[in-house]
């Protein structure tokens, strides 16, 4: 073992970047993700688990070199880790355990779409790789393949994208079917107190954002229908209702189900679907939403694109896909949206 001495600020990132592994194509903003991945891949080995200030405290002396950043506070360093550690959860390379704790996911691959490449998904280090630092495309906190390693391949397991981003495998007319019948309403009649809003995407304007569909009333409508209300310190709750000329009589609370998908069956149903715009800019495509995607293609669109939400237009979600767009022009076909130009 030899050790060497290093005599400015850009050696030493340097050597932090070669000790774990990074190629020269990962941006330095995105380094603080595998800087995570290592930190409490490390810490949470002889128990699994790390405290999360354990795990803040470890990496901020390698962000504060990586970031390339001297006069950031160190307040604003550790809120970067922090958010990162989320986006590393939703990612499904770290786990959020009770009590502030956290730990590494299982590595596996996941294969995408038309043998477009591959992710690399889990806690796993990519210095513990057995594989050439560039053969790593970084974007955000993904890993992509163009071609699987070899060793991987064999010594890891392999998920499709629908399992990996959690999305359903029947069309969403079916999934809405499914969702629908598989809870049984009950007598219900709502207190005075009780200020529900019905979705209703056949009574609203061609195309409006899906904010713009919901009702303080269901007027003379007989049927189910999907309602919302706000309860104590904002909360949101869910509920599929029947209503009879306008009164509901039944209802069901809906727990762990995916709201918004449900929102863009009822819109296909109603045969009023929201819009999304594409324009150029740039040599890229750019993609304007006025209305939140469901968990699953957000996960999906994350995974090839980059999102920037304008500060003046908040409502608004545009994404750039920057590799594989044609899996985002799938999963928007998929949920009938109608697309139009600039």
């Amino acid at each position: 073992m030899s050790l060497s001495v290093v005599g400015s600020r850009q050696e030493a990132a340097n050597a932090v970047r070669s000790l774990l592994g990074l190629s020269g194509t990962c941006p330095a903003f995105e380094s603080r993700f595998e800087i995570l991945r290592a930190t409490v891949w490390s810490m949470a080995a002889p128990s699994s688990e790390v405290h999360v200030n354990r795990v803040l405290s470890a990496a901020l002396p390698s962000w504060q070199l990586l970031c390339d950043r001297a006069a950031a506070s160190e307040e604003t360093l550790r809120t970067e880790l922090r958010d990162a550690l989320s986006v590393l959860q939703d990612a499904g390379d770290l786990l959020a355990l009770s009590g502030g704790y956290w730990g590494p996911a299982t590595a596996r691959i996941v294969k995408l779409p038309e043998d477009t490449g591959y992710l690399l998904v889990g806690g796993v280090p990519s210095a513990l790789l057995p594989i050439e630092q560039n053969a790593i495309q970084y974007h955000g906190p993904h890993r992509h393949f163009a071609k699987l390693p070899s060793d991987l391949a064999t010594a890891l397991a392999v998920e499709d994208l629908e399992s990996w981003a959690r999305l359903p495998s029947q069309s969403l007319e079916d999934w809405a079917r499914v969702t629908i019948d598989s809870h049984e309403l009950q007598t219900y009649s709502p207190l005075s107190s009780d200020a529900f809003e019905l979705y209703l995407p056949e009574h609203s304007r061609a195309g409006a954002p899906q904010f713009k569909r919901w009702f303080d009333s269901a007027g003379s409508a007989t049927g189910t229908l999907l309602a919302r209300r706000t309860r104590v310190y904002g909360a949101r709750e869910y509920r599929l209702v029947q209503v009879r000329s306008g009164r509901i009589t039944a209802a069901r609370e809906l727990q762990n189900i995916d709201v918004r998908r449900l929102m863009y069956a009822l819109d296909y149903a109603a045969k009023n679907p929201v819009r999304a715009r594409t324009r150029r800019v740039g040599a890229q495509r750019e993609w304007l939403f006025t209305s939140e995607l469901p968990r699953g293609e957000q996960r999906t669109f994350a995974a090839i694109g980059r999102l920037t939400i304008p500060n003046e237009r908040p409502f608004e979600r545009r994404w750039t896909f920057l590799r594989h767009e044609e899996i985002a022009l799938e999963r928007i076909r998929y949920l009938g949206i109608a697309v139009g130009q600039q």
